[in-house]
């Protein structure tokens, strides 16, 4: 909780802690991704390999496996949708999940969350950033994902939570960025970009390793091998951006109320002080005005007795000590944004995200993470996705396949034993001895000569092969033969999909992490739509009949001229002068409260609802099932919304539906329930 000053010294000193608490992870996953993409033979060998003539043989198995459980995640996609945590909440939840629907589609989150999703399982990090982009509207955002490497991100060595929250801050690199590309994104500061010396911009992270020597040249991706500094692909004149999310202390004034328990923030110490006093004040004023209100009533009886004045009434009785002020230490979130060579930083400012989004803005996917307390060389093996633990029966299994073809290959065809001088011509059984259809003579007289039989097939080296094919299938921990229905079976889906359950129960770990991650992906959006949204726009996306059917117009009597009997018609709409088609102003308060961005921590809880149209199928046939089971317990309702068909038709037939219960409440006797809004709607009418 210190006071001090963030400084570019001091920042640097931070990213050189975080820096070699990671680079061995950084350097292993870079190893990870090349053996997920075939590359899997260590540069000494591929060396001998070729000196002997010899091309490499790679079998890869690491590879369809991440296809597998990629492929796995894609078909089970889930959305967000916001769930009420009280009945009186639901309208707020519809709204919130459309608008979340809305921004999931324009964002393309289900594709940057598969990204992330595949890099994770494959070196056991990735992460998504959440930004805004104004370019087409100045006024609402366009929500945006990216998906950054885990050469990228570097957090506080300390932090042991799954999202580095309970980390005091966060570095986000950004290399090779031009001087011109630094301007936009820092225009007031341009004149001190421009004067920036050339190759002073750039981040030394093998001085921070070795403390000295060259300055390394962080490319914008991992490296290519057999890359260095000197390459030709890096220019001398472009900068590292260091951003560092921290947690920036201070001091903050509350009021508290002591019968609702609500603790409120106010702008300043003064400002709640006065607040309290001014509360204390006006109980003292209401009492000395009653008390003088008395006094005169008394008077008044004193002077005609045979006067009954009214007594006035008591001000209500309130709690003088209901309200109370404190202070306390909070952090915020801030971004400090600084390049290598300037002493002044570009930014240090309070987040964009901050103080609807009280977490780091980076959110991370982790496929294994564990919090055991290993320090030093081998912190990195507490994030670990598929690859890792494969490398070395992967590794085996290619080297001993090797042997294998290679064996076989140098004992077939393996000549001809005869004595010496059998043959008429030695050169053309040098030739062409082992080539089918070729005639060969032997002098006559001679020993017939005879074909030697290749070795059979060293069955070491096939064991060794099949033991290690069998390691690589073991240490992922899936299970490809439950995966799929069996040839000639007779399953049903749901045998079918509990046998699939448990051919991945080994890798359930990190299907959970990564519900995790979309969760908070997930609560993060929604904290920021009123940064996305206002009324009007909010209103486009959620569509007129929306509107109409959760706000409807508010209603006048009138006198039908054909009839003479009252009806009920909309009131008009003062801005247009046409009869409403819902209630605009209900509408745009709900909206309001929506894109207040309180919703994440009291009315809506993110979950995640089904987009797998398999998984949808299966849903749909289980409800049916219960309703079957237990007639009337279902609603006829939400067997219609849980089933396949078109949005359209569902609203049709869920209309039809509340006709035919209306007009059965009318044909009982009773009278059919009135179209109403929100019971806060109800207030306002009464009010």
């Amino acid at each position: 909780m210190s006071d001090k000053k963030l400084t570019v010294e001091k920042s640097l000193t931070d990213f050189k802690r975080a820096y070699r608490a990671k680079w061995k992870l950084i350097e292993r996953q870079k190893e990870d991704h090349l053996y997920a993409l075939g590359e899997q033979w260590a540069a000494e060998d591929l060396q001998k390999l070729k000196d002997a003539g010899v091309k490499p043989i790679t079998d890869d198995r690491i590879g369809p496996l991440i296809y597998l459980v990629t492929g796995l995640q894609r078909q089970n996609r889930t959305e967000f949708k916001a769930y009420p945590e009280g009945q009186e909440d639901g309208l707020k939840a519809e709204i919130a999940s459309a608008l979340f629907k809305h921004a999931i589609k324009v964002s393309e989150f289900p594709f940057k969350f598969s990204d992330e999703f595949k890099n994770g399982v494959t070196c056991g990090e990735s992460n998504l950033e959440l930004y805004l982009d104004w370019t087409e509207n100045i006024i609402n955002g366009k929500p945006c994902w990216k998906e950054i490497h885990g050469n990228r991100i570097f957090p506080d060595p300390d932090a042991k939570e799954y999202d580095y929250s309970d980390g005091r801050f966060l570095y986000k690199i950004t290399p090779n960025l031009s001087r011109e590309e630094l301007a936009s994104l820092y225009p007031e500061m341009e004149s001190k970009i421009e004067n920036l010396p050339t190759g002073k911009g750039r981040l030394d992270l093998a001085g921070m390793l070795l403390g000295g020597g060259e300055t390394h040249r962080q490319p914008k991706d991992y490296p290519k091998s057999g890359g260095d500094a000197g390459s030709s692909d890096f220019e001398d004149d472009t900068v590292d951006l260091i951003e560092r999310q921290y947690k920036k202390w201070v001091t903050k004034t509350y009021v508290g109320d002591r019968e609702t328990g609500e603790i409120k923030e106010a702008e300043s110490r003064e400002r709640a002080e006065g607040f309290v006093a001014d509360y204390k004040a006006q109980i003292e004023s209401d009492q000395a005005a009653y008390m003088a209100a008395v006094q005169q009533v008394e008077a008044m009886q004193f002077q005609q007795p045979g006067i009954q004045v009214p007594t006035p009434p008591p001000p209500p009785e309130r709690n003088p000590d209901r309200f109370f002020t404190f202070t306390r230490k909070v952090p915020e979130i801030w971004i400090f944004a600084h390049v290598p060579g300037m002493e002044e930083p570009l930014a240090d400012e309070r987040a964009w995200f901050y103080p609807k989004w009280k977490k780091f803005g980076i959110i991370p996917f982790l496929a294994r993470y564990s919090t055991a307390p290993l320090e030093g060389d081998s912190r990195h093996l507490l994030v670990q996705g598929l690859t890792h633990k494969l490398k070395g029966p992967q590794e085996l299994h290619n080297k001993t396949t090797m042997l294998l073809v290679r064996h076989l290959n140098s004992s077939a065809n393996s000549g001809w034993k005869s004595e010496e001088g059998a043959w008429v011509d030695p050169e053309m059984v040098k030739k062409f001895g082992t080539q089918p259809g070729i005639n060969l003579e032997y002098k006559k007289g001679a020993r017939e000569p005879m074909q030697i039989f290749p070795a059979p097939l060293s069955q070491g080296h096939a064991q060794l092969a099949e033991m290690s094919a069998e390691a690589i299938k073991a240490g992922s921990g899936i299970n490809a033969d439950l995966l799929a229905a069996q040839e000639g079976g007779t399953d049903s889906g749901r045998a079918i999909a509990l046998r699939q359950r448990q051919g991945l129960v080994m890798v359930q770990e990190i299907f959970d992490n990564a519900a995790r991650t979309q969760k908070l992906c997930g609560q993060f959006l929604l904290s920021q739509l009123g940064e996305i949204y206002d009324t009007e726009t909010a209103k486009k996306v959620l569509g007129e009949a929306f509107l109409t059917k959760n706000f409807p117009p508010m209603m006048m009597d009138e006198i039908d001229p054909t009839t003479g009997q009252p009806i009920q018609v909309p009131m008009t709409d003062p801005k247009t002068g046409q009869p409403m088609q819902y209630d605009a102003e209900m509408a745009e308060l709900v909206i309001a409260e929506v894109l207040a961005g309180d919703l994440a921590q009291y009315d809506v809880a993110v979950g995640e609802a089904v987009a797998s149209e398999t998984m949808k199928m299966a849903n749909s046939a289980e409800i049916k099932e219960i309703a079957q089971a237990y007639p009337g317990l279902v609603p006829p309702d939400i067997i219609v919304e849980e089933s396949q068909l078109p949005n359209a038709t569902k609203n049709k037939v869920l209309s039809a539906i509340k006709n035919a219960q209306a007009m059965a409440q009318v044909g009982a006797g009773r009278p059919a329930p009135k179209k109403s809004g929100s019971p806060a709607a109800e207030e306002t009418k009464d009010a």
